[in-house]
């Protein structure tokens, strides 16, 4: 008997229908369980680069915030000061060198201890209400803020620097295309951390990009570990009050800024836990302008592994380079 009469004969059907019912059922599991392992695999992979829409409204939070009229893009000169007098103005011999389409000699300054006196030469507006030629305060204890065309000025304490900034709300660079790389998404990043709080908290000294020293206040230690190793983080209180803290790690000066990074964490919980979301780590604004006074991270703030997450280097446009 050849295989076709086996497969035809009457009295096999029934063995050849049962062995061909088992070819099927095999085929058949086989293809659902190659099935189970792609869609596994596809949703694993999904999971892991999938960026939260949370995360994408926090960066275009971020990016937007730039541009805004108390952002770091629009500042167009800062100048330390000290008790004293100041010629103010874009004459080349002043003390305080203003831009160019700035009057030739807009005002004589005089500091002492904490009050400042502005002689204008010529009437401007002070905090977008009032016309002076001439007006006098304590900055400390009052924020004022001055104006002539797209011009705005005011003294600048934030970081153990004294200096008056001035920003152009016209900026020329303003409609430049901005482009921040940043890391891809990952929760391997999302750490929960235990905060404790000092008995007292530490004052100490800190530095800044330029050079001065200040001092702040570390309320508490923020433990945390990332794969099998033990960290930790010294922060600051934000004005928001949230715990702020410039850290570095070892992409610093490679793929990140060399000096370091900021990050933004919320207080902590009930249970003295709090998230670290290293994805949200932020260049700091010296990357954009020298006209800034960025902290520097200290050395209990600096990580001997690679935060692969948040903002890399910033390599585009330097936006204080028109007035430099």
């Amino acid at each position: 008997m050849n295989v076709f009469s086996f497969f035809w004969d009457r009295d096999n059907r029934s063995i050849v229908k049962n062995i061909l019912i088992i070819i099927i059922n095999i085929n058949f599991i086989n293809i659902m369980k190659f099935r189970v392992v792609i869609f596994s695999f596809l949703f694993s992979f999904a999971c892991e680069t999938q960026e939260p829409e949370e995360h994408i409204s926090w960066k275009k939070k971020r990016y937007d915030a730039l541009f805004t009229d108390d952002g770091y893009l629009n500042i167009a000169g800062l100048y330390p000061v000290q008790n004293g007098n100041y010629l103010m103005g874009s004459g080349e011999s002043y003390d305080i060198k203003l831009p160019a389409d700035l009057p030739e000699l807009l005002a004589s300054v005089i500091l002492e201890d904490s009050i400042i006196t502005f002689d204008f030469n010529l009437p401007v507006i002070l905090n977008d209400t009032l016309e002076v030629e001439r007006f006098s305060y304590n900055f400390y204890d009052i924020k004022n803020s001055f104006s002539l065309g797209s011009y705005v000025w005011f003294v600048h304490l934030d970081s153990g620097s004294k200096a008056i900034r001035i920003r152009n709300l016209n900026h020329p660079l303003l409609d430049t295309k901005l482009v921040i790389d940043f890391f891809p998404y990952s929760l391997d990043y999302v750490i929960q951390g235990r905060y404790e709080e000092y008995d007292t908290p530490k004052v100490l000294s800190f530095n800044n990009i330029l050079g001065d020293s200040y001092l702040d206040t570390i309320p508490g230690v923020i433990y945390f570990s990332i794969g099998n190793k033990d960290f930790s983080f010294e922060p600051t209180i934000s004005s928001s009050g949230k715990f702020f803290v410039a850290y570095e790690d070892l992409t610093s000066g490679y793929d990140t800024y060399g000096g370091g990074r900021y990050l933004y964490i919320l207080p902590e919980d009930e249970n003295n836990n709090v998230i670290i979301d290293f994805n949200k780590s932020l260049n700091p604004p010296c990357v954009f302008s020298i006209f800034t006074t960025c902290p520097i991270p200290r050395k209990e703030n600096k990580l001997s592994i690679k935060i692969n997450a948040g903002e890399k280097n910033y390599n585009g446009v330097l936006f204080s380079s028109v007035y430099q």
